[in-house]
């Protein structure tokens, strides 16, 4: 399958009914929170701490957007979709991470069996990649195959950058070339700017290596800060124009290729204020800004405040029938996720928890729908 122009927009399966309504008005908006910072990059335990270091080319300069380009106001300013899904009951959304080939050989094949879609976050400088972090990665073809059957294609930003900003947990000295964050993974990407801020002095440094010593994890930069900071009181961060430049970026490079993206999936589930600030600019919403419950209410519903939880990784099938229960029992609206490229994450898990779904009538979702839906009630 060859790609299309940029500004496809390929009609989508209506799986759900429709209200005839338009969306003016809609706002715009990984993996392992709940391992140990301290992991190296490609440890068994976190999806993609092993995040290409120094392979981005957002350094911080801030070359690559400028605001521009339409996107400062949100998608789907340029469009009218005539057509609103209504859910009926509960629902469930599958927002599975990175992808890599098994969410299209092993994953696809299995939602097709049940005409269920699912939305899938995508690392754009990921795409075509073989043998990269433990497996290969889609295709642009591949990803169009999902998106022609009724998945929604999501941005996971440029690079897999966690978008959140840590607290310093020691102080910091002017000739300090060191920082000591509460996570370290803003160094798992070397070469980017951080900024370090007690929202009154601020310093921007160069990212040039990461890794833990007797005190700590820890981020070393090209040189000293100059300025004093202390624990508790400051944060490191990405500046404004390095945020920008993974969500927005990221956002463009799957639309060139022909995606229509609407939302975003928050590597490593980080996910706070300052990432949901400059998240807005971009996207509808964000899959996973509350992980560790799938539960969330449709008459509160709010897609910069949603919450996901992994229906493999981290929990037990009986857990999961649980969960469900209780979904269908209140007709609430169910985000779960996975990582395909884990062994515990088979097509006989995934075939499972489509027929617990089935059994409960609740109906598959993409986020990109569920969010459309709350927001026409």
């Amino acid at each position: 399958m060859g790609t299309e122009p940029t500004g496809r927009r390929l009609s989508r399966r209506r799986l759900l009914g429709t209200a005839g309504l338009g969306l003016a008005g809609l706002t715009a908006g990984c993996t392992d929170l709940r391992s140990s910072d301290d992991e190296s990059p490609g440890s068994n335990n976190s999806s993609t701490d092993g995040a290409d270091n120094g392979s981005g080319d957002a350094s911080g300069d801030g070359g690559e957007t400028d605001g521009g380009d339409g996107e400062g106001d949100g998608n789907g300013d340029d469009e009218t979709v005539d057509d609103v899904p209504e859910i009926d009951g509960g629902a469930v959304a599958f927002v599975y991470d990175d992808g890599p080939i098994e969410d299209y050989e092993q994953a696809f094949p299995v939602h097709q069996e049940f005409d269920a879609p699912a939305s899938a976050g995508i690392v754009s400088e990921w795409i075509g990649r073989e043998d990269f972090n433990g497996t290969d990665w889609m295709t642009v073809e591949q990803i169009a195959e999902l998106e022609d059957a009724g998945w929604e294609i999501m941005s996971h930003t440029t690079a897999h950058t966690a978008l959140g900003a840590f607290d310093l947990v020691e102080d910091a000295d002017p000739d300090d070339t060191r920082v000591y964050p509460e996570q370290r993974n803003h160094g798992f990407h070397h070469g980017h700017d951080v900024e370090i801020t007690d929202g009154e002095t601020s310093v921007r440094r160069t990212v040039v290596d990461s890794d833990t010593d007797d005190t700590g994890g820890y981020l070393e930069f090209d040189e000293p800060l100059g300025e004093s900071f202390a624990a508790g009181e400051a944060v490191e961060r990405y500046p404004e124009d390095v945020m920008d430049d993974f969500l927005g970026r990221s956002k463009r490079e799957l639309e060139d290729h022909g995606f229509e993206i609407d939302t975003l999936l928050a590597p490593y589930d980080i996910v706070d204020d300052w990432a949901i600030d400059h998240s807005r600019e971009y996207y509808d919403g964000i899959a996973n800004v509350n992980p560790g419950s799938m539960h969330n209410d449709p008459d509160t519903f709010d897609p910069f405040d949603t919450n996901r939880d992994y229906f493999i990784e981290f929990t037990t099938p009986e857990q999961v029938q649980s969960e469900l229960d209780q979904l269908a029992a209140e007709e609430g609206l169910g985000i779960i996720g996975a990582h395909t490229f884990k062994e515990e994450v088979t097509a006989d898990r995934i075939r499972e928890t489509l027929e617990w779904i089935e059994e409960r009538d609740l109906e598959v979702v993409t986020l990109r729908d569920l969010i459309r839906a709350t927001a026409a009630r």
